[in-house]
């Protein structure tokens, strides 16, 4: 009896002196960083800074946005899909870094297997630009002046990969055209190159150029919407010039790296989807010239699937991929 009391006294006292376990902090317990593979400007950005504060708010924690720009998104992707996989760094980016770019170049140090899905919850739609006072109003008037001046032409996009170097890829295989790609970082310098006259032509998002479109700085040659938009009722689609494979929008999505645990993804899906429902939030992305487009992680991770299979036959087809 005395022995088994001097025991627990031991026990006792062995646990008093033990320094206590730490408590994990519930997610998210400090700030968020969101990475957006393209520079400010393009739809990506644009998209991420309308959420980020209703996000920041329902989480509880600043959510920083930090753009790295670079291969089409890539650069981005590759660094998001190498971080530790706590919940505290986000992938915000279009749907190219995950589905055009892996088809296009099959080197590429990352798939879309590398991230888990938070959701997708803002599209965008492609367009074809050129400069105001340029001799063309018309991507036929492009086409046959690409034609009888081959290699004269250029046009600028977010990079290599992207959704809309893909819309004008295709449209110059289809015509036969010698136009030279000229990539860039993001729409945002892809707009500054058509406007500077250093490209002939431009493609990005609709956000990108809509006010100068709007304002007569840039003329709008056609859209890879799958019919018209009201606000630019003049502008033809590419799938009414015979290209429906080339109506791909540009959606945004969240991901963050793939062995993050399933209660952080979660969180992060659960505050995407109350904010993105948030009627202020859903007015702003009007006002960008975008639209709410909201699809859970199942129903991404499908869209994502088909995207990239569509995209890689088209490629695979035209010969579109890396040499």
């Amino acid at each position: 009896m005395r022995l088994a009391v001097i025991v627990t006294a031991t026990l006792l006292v062995l646990a008093a002196g033990s320094p206590p376990v730490a408590a994990q902090s519930p997610y998210p317990s400090r700030a968020i960083e969101f990475v957006i593979p393209f520079p400010p400007g393009g739809p990506a950005d644009t998209a991420a800074r309308i959420v980020q504060p209703k996000l920041s708010a329902l989480l509880g924690v600043p959510i920083g946005l930090v753009n790295k720009p670079g291969g089409g998104g890539a650069l981005g992707a590759d660094y998001v899909a190498k971080a530790k996989p706590d919940g505290y760094t986000v992938f915000a980016t279009t749907n190219a870094p995950l589905t055009v770019v892996p088809a296009i170049q099959s080197d590429v140090s990352y798939r879309a297997a590398d991230f888990a899905t938070v959701g997708s919850y803002v599209a965008d739609l492609g367009v074809i630009v050129t400069r105001a006072g340029s001799p063309w109003k018309t991507l036929e008037q492009v086409v046959e002046y690409a034609r009888k001046e081959p290699g004269k032409l250029s046009y600028g996009s977010p990079g290599l990969g992207t959704v809309s170097f893909f819309m004008v890829e295709l449209v110059k295989v289809a015509y036969g055209l010698d136009i030279v790609h000229v990539p860039f970082q993001g729409g945002g310098p892809a707009k500054n190159a058509v406007m500077g006259g250093h490209v002939a032509l431009a493609s990005s998002g609709l956000n990108s150029f809509a006010s100068l479109i709007k304002s007569g700085d840039l003329v709008a040659l056609a859209t890879s919407a799958p019919k018209r938009v009201p606000a630019f009722p003049d502008v033809p689609t590419l799938a009414e010039k015979g290209f429906p494979e080339a109506s791909l929008n540009i959606w945004m999505g969240l991901y963050v790296p793939a062995k993050t645990p399933r209660e952080v993804v979660d969180r992060l899906t659960q505050a995407l989807e109350q904010t993105i429902r948030d009627p202020a939030v859903v007015a702003a992305v009007e006002k960008a010239g975008m639209v709410v487009d909201y699809r859970p992680p199942a129903a991404t991770v499908k869209l994502i699937e088909t995207e990239h299979d569509a995209v890689k036959k088209v490629v695979t087809r035209l010969g579109l991929g890396k040499k």
